[in-house]
């Protein structure tokens, strides 16, 4: 199977995405004085875009993994991702480490991956909380390729776990990452299931159509109806503690979970005739959800609190979608040289806020500083990822790819 570059597009945007939320959120601290320079009134969807990392990242393993039938194939493929994953990860966790008073069982726990059930991950390098989702999701791969367990109906089954558990426990408290990690899994185990799915007709889907689906990803989170739909209902919602800190995979993710399966069908052009009806049904919710929040708070209310850039996204999705026309040479070529972001994505991710909390420790003196500082961050955050992922990893790779050759030899 070659290489889809499109994928690399998604896993650079979402990337960016998490990157850009987390430099809003932190602008305060980042600089004291200047650092509203970097704010935004508008919260970025990072928990979304994880979720579509989550996915890609089962499509990824399922169209490069063959079927795990032996001891020797689930053995390299282990080692493959271990060597993929650790040795970034751990000098994230000693960076990360440095800024911080964290005793020493915290950053055990955070380097063998047992932090997130334990409750005491590292909150200068919150995302790594994903890298322990994803290494469960990868072991658990390994019985479901070994058994030919049927991907469809684990994707049948986990949706009617999911359903169940909603409906007993949506008002009574439930340890969160049971729920976090069923619904993370459902995202993870689609991604493999679209994989296999070789036999779909393939889509001749447009550019400006490819555009709608990236622009839905600024108004999905922000427009989420999830909650104002339970309210309506009389569905009461259990409130856990705001000092119950958790990664809040929940219910209301299941409502990206359809545009996680038609994004990947889309750039993989995997055609369904149900394509254009998920497409449909976020266009009918999120403007309901628009038009809920005008008519109960008034239309300032849309422009004051973060959701001009929202609707905006939803209502330039649904023009592109409509006009269904093709993009010019010149404007594809700017979209695809985001793909260059993926070849750093994972050490971006991994790296960014533990990197905004370094810089926050210099304070600028004038806005000349502030904007030499921005720079300096900018350089330090994409040069150490790229010398990580391009220079060395494939150091990392090699060696083991010749002990690999000297043992089989």
């Amino acid at each position: 199977m070659g290489h889809n570059k499109n994928l690399d597009i998604l896993r650079g945007f979402a990337a960016l995405i998490v990157l850009l939320c987390h430099i809003n959120a932190l602008s305060g601290r980042f600089d004291l004085i200047y650092g509203r320079l970097l704010s935004v009134y508008y919260n970025f969807p990072a928990s979304l875009a994880v979720l579509v990392f989550f996915i890609l990242s089962g499509y990824v393993i399922g169209i490069n993994t063959a079927p795990l039938t032996t001891g020797f194939l689930i053995k390299d493929y282990i080692k493959k991702r271990l060597v993929r994953i650790l040795p970034i990860y751990f000098i994230a966790i000693i960076f990360t480490a440095m800024l911080g008073h964290y005793t020493w069982p915290t950053i055990f726990s955070n380097l063998f991956f047992v932090s997130v059930p334990l409750g005491n991950w590292m909150e200068e390098n919150f995302p790594l909380w994903s890298l322990n989702f994803e290494l469960i999701y990868y072991f658990v791969f390994i019985a479901f390729s070994y058994f030919q367990i049927s991907l469809s109906k684990t994707i049948i089954a986990l949706l009617v776990i999911i359903g169940l558990m909603f409906a007993f426990f949506h008002n009574k408290p439930i340890h969160p990452l049971i729920i976090s990690y069923t619904v993370g899994f459902l995202f993870w185990i689609t991604g493999a299931y679209l994989a296999q799915k070789k036999d779909m007709p393939h889509w001749d889907i447009s550019g400006s159509r490819l555009i709608a689906i990236f622009m839905l990803l600024f108004g999905l989170q922000n427009l989420n109806p999830f909650g104002p739909v339970m309210k309506l209902l009389k569905i009461a919602i259990y409130e856990y503690p705001a000092s119950y800190n958790f990664p809040r995979v929940f219910f209301y993710n299941i409502y990206f979970y359809l545009f996680a399966v038609v994004i990947i069908l889309g750039l993989t052009h995997k055609y369904t005739k149900y394509g254009k009806y998920i497409m449909y049904f976020y266009f009918v919710t999120l403007i309901a959800r628009a038009l809920m929040l005008a008519k109960v708070y008034g239309w300032h209310y849309i422009i004051t609190d973060h959701y001009t850039t929202p609707v905006l996204a939803v209502v330039i999705s649904i023009l592109l979608w409509v006009l269904n026309f093709k993009i010019s040479p010149t404007i594809t070529k700017m979209i695809k040289s985001t793909a260059a972001l993926s070849s750093i994505s994972y050490a971006l991710y991994i790296l960014h806020l533990p990197t905004i909390i370094f810089f926050s420790r210099f304070q600028a003196s004038n806005i000349y500083m502030f904007w030499v500082k921005v720079i300096a961050f900018l350089v330090a955050l994409f040069g150490v990822s790229y010398l990580l992922e391009l220079k060395l990893q494939p150091i990392i790779r090699n060696f083991f790819r010749k002990k690999k050759v000297e043992v089989t030899s």
